[in-house]
């Protein structure tokens, strides 16, 4: 009885074990190498192909399995011990695994081969198509996630890395593009064979192919000799550094690292990739036009494109060469790359660095309780989408949190060591975590920010002649407690010193501190966290602060602002000073101007939006050589806060007349430029930049796109949504361009009207896993009556997959806000003298 029921048990474990990983391969299936055949036409809406698997399956079976999704499977051969089965062709289940029964039970080596026909995808998923400026058609891949299902059965998954072997038969004047070089080409009549050499091993994400015709600007001092493509008649100017960038960049991952780049390509390819700014293919890297810095760029879209080009040289260690095992651990690949990209320019552009500052300050607009956590279950490709841009900037501030409690020099050492173990393999945060086990608190500092969501808030108190450190959830209704290695300036009117802890507990003192202290509790300004100081002890001298940390400071105390945790015109007040005082294209007066334009967006309903202008203005500089403030780097900001926001007529005019007189293409400050022109058109004006769109050069679009929706008036916002679901916009991210009219309080119930009613037509130029965030275009309203609104536009879209998580984020958000609200804007009408 006894050994029966351990065999019921065991059994029952077994079936458990398969239904929880339901949504992955098998791990006893080994992808040892594959090879795809593709034949492609960029003339055709279709292409078809003929994939090779070699296999290993370690434990006897009788079913085989593989990833497809909207392909059309032809034959399916299994070969094995030198028998050959033809499969019954099978459907994919809801994780888009295609699994067949085989005739026989086999073990060991076997041969799978795949014929099949796909179609080519109207978004960037899998290949599309897409025109250049000319007009000429070519092909474009994104297989980053789960997309390489779309174009060719497979193993697509991180944990399934393989060899792979490509050749394409293409028509004979075009050209192609892979991770790997051509080693032959065989011209067959009109048609072209072209051969690949074999990748190393590497994860289906990360594969690439381009299929047309290319310009070829060969970096001639890189290392690699790195080319820089183009499709035809797209204009591409690239960066005179670009070269020394590249270089910067693998030299010092390789040297931090002791590791050389794991590839012998290292090429790039500018190309239509919509809202990516690049991805990390190996081999070659995209990188989307609209990034390139253009003539007259500033210093801070300088900095942002080196990061850029760092970012994805970076990937080709961190999540191309070391890859998370599963893509619960996708944050590992994103936050290392954006972590080591930071390094690299403050090491070798320290004059020119401030994209680098506050890498987590854009993480906690998207970072409340109904947040997904950084590492959570992934079954879906909804799933991970889910994470959105947190992976980036949380990730990459806990890492620098990191390192500065660990020390430089130590936390390098414990890198290497971790690389070393798993380089060119799969990885995991456990992995990371044994590496680091020498900093006792390393493991639950980790797993409380990587896999609890939203963020701490540190508060410093005075407790008789003892200054108390405390930490509480930013977010009220919560016992959540986080693991915090913090380092503390501090300033006792004689010296500056500095004072590391961890902070474990609800309440610590500081011991060795005076009492009389002032303090700066962020450090370099990376903390992944808000403060507050109840002290007394006035505020720690500005002087004394890195540009970071001032970065760090006014990013914060916007925040406090916000959540009602400051007196909101005092703060404003604080900003305006700001903005009279300091230089006008100093980083601070960027930010206060910010700042202040957001308070339109997140605060000021329209009933009061006429009074709180005229403070403003009467409290602004006033502006009149809008020449020399557009020759500004922050240029831009000025013109968008005085001509969208503040109607300034000086700024207004000023618009009109640079669009006027200037060709777009030349522009500067041209999307401050558009949204200003755009917010003050009538409506033949309006329509005329609607039709421009159509004519205009693809970088020029998507300034355009991001522009139109800057509308004045009811009649614009839906001439502006019926055209976003136009023709002319296909081939272009429409899904979150939805919000810009939502940042006017007062189309916002208008723009909810249009959504609930044109639902199905939004989810037909939409795809599935990006209309869940849908809601997060109403993430900047702010009232209760507002979540009401909110919550009823999607009341019929129970049906898409992730969006309920998305709207229950963006709720929480909202009826935070109108609970700040309530106070700030008490503190709005009693300095603008209005009765409640």
């Amino acid at each position: 009885m006894k050994s029966y029921m351990l065999v019921v048990i065991f059994g029952m474990l077994m079936m458990l074990s398969n239904a929880v990983q339901a949504h992955r391969l098998s791990s006893d299936s080994i992808l040892e190498r594959q090879s795809v055949a593709l034949k492609l036409s960029p003339t055709k809406t279709t292409f078809s192909g003929e994939t090779t698997l070699k296999l290993s399956f370690l434990r006897n079976t009788q079913l085989v399995s593989y990833h497809a999704r909207t392909l059309t499977i032809n034959s399916v051969v299994l070969t094995h011990k030198g028998n050959a089965f033809a499969l019954d062709v099978a459907s994919p289940d809801e994780f888009d695994i295609v699994t067949h029964q085989l005739p026989e039970s086999i073990k060991g080596p076997a041969e799978l081969k795949i014929q099949f026909e796909g179609i080519f995808s109207e978004q960037v998923a899998g290949l599309f198509l897409k025109k250049a400026n000319q007009g000429t058609a070519y092909i474009m891949s994104q297989f980053q996630e789960m997309e390489a299902r779309r174009v060719f059965p497979s193993f697509d998954a991180p944990d399934k890395k393989t060899v792979f072997e490509f050749s394409v038969d293409i028509p004979k004047n075009l050209e192609a593009l892979h991770n790997t070089r051509v080693v032959s080409t065989l011209i067959q009549g009109e048609r072209k064979l072209i051969r690949f050499a074999p990748s190393k091993k590497i994860y289906t994400d990360v594969l690439v192919l381009a299929v047309g015709e290319f310009n070829a600007e060969l970096l001639e001092s890189t290392q690699y000799s790195s080319t820089v493509y183009s499709p035809k008649g797209q204009l591409v100017s690239v960066p005179n550094d670009m070269a020394e960038l590249v270089n910067n960049a693998v030299r010092y991952m390789s040297d931090y690292l002791q590791y050389p780049l794991p590839y012998d390509k290292l090429d790039f390819l500018v190309a239509p990739i919509e809202d990516l700014a690049g991805m990390e293919n190996v081999g070659l890297i995209a990188i989307n036009n609209d990034q390139i810095p253009r003539l007259g760029a500033s210093s801070d879209d300088i900095c942002k494109f080196r990061k850029l080009i760092a970012h994805e040289v970076v990937h080709m260690w961190f999540g191309n060469d070391i890859t998370m095992a599963w893509y619960n651990d996708y944050w590992m690949n994103e936050s290392f790359a954006e972590f080591f990209a930071a390094k690299v320019i403050q090491n070798f552009y320290p004059d020119s660095m401030q994209c680098t500052y506050t890498p987590q300050s854009s993480a906690f607009f998207d970072d409340n309780h109904n947040a997904r956590a950084l590492r959570a279950s992934v079954k879906h490709r909804g799933d991970n989408e889910a994470v959105g841009q947190l992976a980036y900037t949380k990730g990459s501030a806990i890492l620098a949190m990191a390192e500065q409690a660990i020390g430089e020099l130590k936390f390098k050492k414990y890198m290497r060591s971790y690389v070393k173990q798993v380089a060119g393999a799969n990885t995991s945060l456990q992995q990371l975590t044994q590496h680091f086990t020498s900093e006792r608190y390393f493991a639950p500092f980790m797993h409380s920010f990587v896999e609890q969501s939203s963020y701490p808030l540190i508060s410093l108190t005075k407790e008789g002649e003892q200054l108390v450190i405390h930490q509480n959830s930013f977010f009220e209704g919560t016992d959540k407690k986080w693991t915090i290695p913090i380092t503390i300036k501090i300033w006792d009117d004689k010296k500056l010193t500095t004072q590391s802890l961890v902070l474990d507990h609800q309440s610590q003192s500081l011991k060795n501190v005076p009492h009389t202290a002032q303090l700066f509790i962020d450090k370099l300004g990376i903390g992944y966290f808000r403060y507050i100081d109840k002290t007394g002890n006035g505020f720690f001298p500005i002087h004394l602060l890195t540009d970071a940390e001032k970065a760090a400071h006014m990013n914060n105390q916007s925040a406090l602002a916000k959540a009602s945790k400051l007196d909101h015109m005092a703060y404003i007040d604080e900003l305006i000073d700001i903005v009279n005082t300091l230089p006008h294209d100093s980083a601070q007066v960027s930010s206060a101007l910010a700042t202040i334009q957001d308070s339109f967006v997140e605060l000021i309903p329209d009933s009061l939006s006429k009074q709180y202008i005229r403070y403003l203005t009467s409290k602004l500089p006033k502006i009149i050589d809008w020449d020399k403030i557009l020759e500004m780097n922050n240029g831009s900001i000025w013109l968008e806060l005085y001509g969208v926001y503040l109607h300034s007529n000086t700024a207004i005019t000023a618009a009109k007349q640079a669009f006027s007189n200037t060709e777009l293409t030349h522009l500067n400050n041209r999307l401050a430029v558009l949204r200003v022109v755009v917010a003050n058109a009538d409506k033949p004006s309006y329509q005329s930049l609607l039709d421009r769109f159509k004519h205009s050069e693809n970088h020029l679009k998507e300034d355009l796109l991001n522009a139109l929706g800057y509308v004045n008036s009811q009649q614009q916002v839906n001439d502006f949504y019926e055209w976003l679901l136009s023709d002319v916009t296909q081939g272009h991210k429409i899904d979150y361009r939805f919000q810009y009219p939502a940042f006017m309080p007062k189309h916002r119930a208008f723009v909810a009207s249009y959504i609930k009613q044109n639902k199905a037509k939004i989810s037909k130029r939409i795809a599935d896993d990006k209309l869940q965030w849908f809601p997060y275009n109403f993430i900047t309203a702010c009232s209760a009556q507002e979540a009401e609104l909110v919550k009823r536009t999607f009341s019929d879209w129970q049906d898409i997959q992730g969006l309920q998580d998305k709207l229950a984020v963006v709720l929480e958000k909202i009826n935070g806000c109108d609970v700040n609200a309530k106070h700030s804007l008490k503190s709005v009408r009693a300095r603008l003298g209005i009765a409640h």
